[in-house]
């Protein structure tokens, strides 16, 4: 079948993955009542819904441009059972494109929650970490890079406990960036705060007008198309609700294409606005079923 894309003006969007893992999914619905959740994502019996990995890969003549690393395999041997996710597939997904991790010219990161970027880096065999994408430049928003290394808070030192870990190895490539703008040309991070205070979720514009958007953790999964629907994890839900409403409502009608970084059928989706004023799906890109 190939690798599921999406053809945007002059770019192409490779839908790749990091494959499936699972949390849990009190903490995936927040305030959302499990009878509601649970028709759409069964629990097992420790209570963690299955979710996908979704890493979109911008491509247009030799820039490749990545939109989040997914988990990686940096895990320890408790943290891969207890995620259910071992090994990092990104590479697989290059290699079915004809490409290498060398090829990837930027990683914009969305936020530096683990299942984000932990596969910035990747293990060999001697247990070392290594850039996985030797020839990167990684952007990052300053805010959200301070906040990871540097902060007083127990939650958000629990939250950021790997990061440490993940970018020592990566000193002299990291690109820090200052809120919304356009970084490489046709390609926007825009600063939506929310789920963390410096979360940035992509936007690429095609000459054409034709747009898409990674939306990360405001909007994860198809079921977070619903207003109320956020996750416990976010530090402001409602600036993520007020962000999630703005955009979603833009993508109805400039026809949008968006991603879902962490839904376990569907990479991305066309949404529409019905009569009732509603976010629905229209045309959706599934998920491989191998996954």
């Amino acid at each position: 079948m190939g690798v599921p894309h999406l053809r945007v003006g002059e770019f192409t969007i490779y839908l790749l993955s990091d494959g499936l893992w699972r949390n849990d999914g009190g903490c995936m619905f927040g305030i959302v009542p499990r009878v509601l959740w649970q028709r759409e994502h069964p629990a097992d019996e420790r209570n963690r819904v299955s979710l996908g990995l979704t890493c979109p890969l911008v491509v247009r003549g030799k820039e490749a441009i990545l939109i989040d690393t997914g988990i990686g395999n940096r895990l320890s041997e408790a943290e891969s059972e207890a995620y259910c996710h071992a090994e990092e597939k990104l590479s697989d997904g290059l290699r079915e494109l004809g490409m290498e991790p060398g090829d990837v010219t930027y990683v914009f990161l969305s936020h530096l929650h683990f299942d984000h970027c932990g596969g910035v880096v990747r293990r060999d065999r001697s247990g070392s970490l290594k850039p996985a994408f030797p020839k990167a430049r990684y952007l990052i928003q300053r805010g959200e890079y301070d906040v990871a290394r540097n902060h007083p808070n127990v939650r958000l030192r629990a939250a950021y406990r790997h990061v440490e870990q993940c970018f020592e190895p990566l000193k002299g490539a990291i690109e820090l960036l200052d809120g919304t703008g356009e970084f490489v040309s046709g390609v926007s991070a825009l600063v939506t705060a929310g789920h963390t205070r410096d979360h940035q979720v992509i936007v690429v514009k095609g000459s054409d007008g034709s747009c898409f958007s990674h939306l990360a953790d405001i909007v994860p999964t198809r079921s977070h198309i619903k207003p109320a629907w956020n996750q416990a994890y976010d530090l402001d839900p409602l600036r993520t609700m007020e962000e999630k409403a703005r955009l979603l409502d833009k993508a109805a009608e400039e026809s949008w294409w968006i991603t879902f970084a962490h839904d376990d059928k569907f990479l991305a989706a066309r949404i529409v606005k019905t009569s009732e004023n509603r976010i629905e799906l229209a045309e959706v890109v599934p998920r491989a079923a191998q996954e």
